[in-house]
């Protein structure tokens, strides 16, 4: 993973300033994330987020005891989540294992996708991942894997996912679409209907007044 000192500056006063979150908190593949969690993270003690830049939303799954953001700028941190700074390929993780891992938007962004991606694998039981869908070459400066689709991410991944589903955001055309994919340590395991009941509901609207 590149390091801090070689990123553009104006990308990293983008995530320290906040703006990458105001720019992407309403979008779909967010509220993806939040209910694939909701739906297979309900029994979740630990759940550790790779390259959070600064985004806030490990905040959503309050009931999961032990939330923790590693980037390697700007990790986001709070009375309830703990927050690491490192580059994540140099990093020891010891013998730590968690229940959820999650790295979204990350991918495109690294030189060696493929050990990165294996180390993804090797922190925990269910890693989720979410990557651009087929955004042209010259969609992003910063991506230098576009365009990425399923055949790419499991490559990378060196196995299937259990579940992968693309994502579309309205009105954003050729950029609009993202990959979520979900690994269990269990490659056989298969989510239906039992998690579907199972899932921590969430109330997204105010009724009434």
């Amino acid at each position: 993973m590149r390091s801090s000192d070689k990123l553009d500056a104006k990308i990293v006063n983008h995530y320290k300033s906040g703006k990458y979150w105001q720019n992407r908190m309403d979008l779909m593949y967010c509220s993806y994330l939040d209910y694939i969690v909701r739906t297979l993270g309900r029994d979740a003690g630990s759940l550790i987020d790779i390259g959070t830049a600064q985004c806030p939303y490990l905040e959503w799954f309050d009931w999961i005891p032990n939330r923790t953001s590693f980037d390697m700028v700007q990790p986001y941190q709070s009375k309830t989540v703990t927050g690491i700074q490192g580059d994540f390929l140099d990093h020891d993780f010891g013998s730590a294992s968690y229940d959820i891992v999650t790295c979204l938007q990350v991918l495109e962004h690294i030189p060696e996708p493929v050990e990165f991606s294996r180390k993804l694998l090797s922190l925990g039981k269910t890693i989720i991942v979410s990557v651009p869908y087929n955004w042209p070459k010259s969609a992003a400066d910063d991506h230098i894997h576009d365009p990425i689709d399923y055949e790419k991410l499991t490559q990378w991944m060196g196995r299937e996912a259990n579940y992968h589903i693309v994502v579309q955001e309205p009105f954003r055309g050729k950029v609009g679409k993202r990959l979520i994919a979900i690994y269990d340590e269990d490659q056989s395991a298969g989510y239906g209907r039992k998690q579907f009941k199972k899932r921590i509901r969430r109330n997204r609207f105010v009724i009434g007044g």
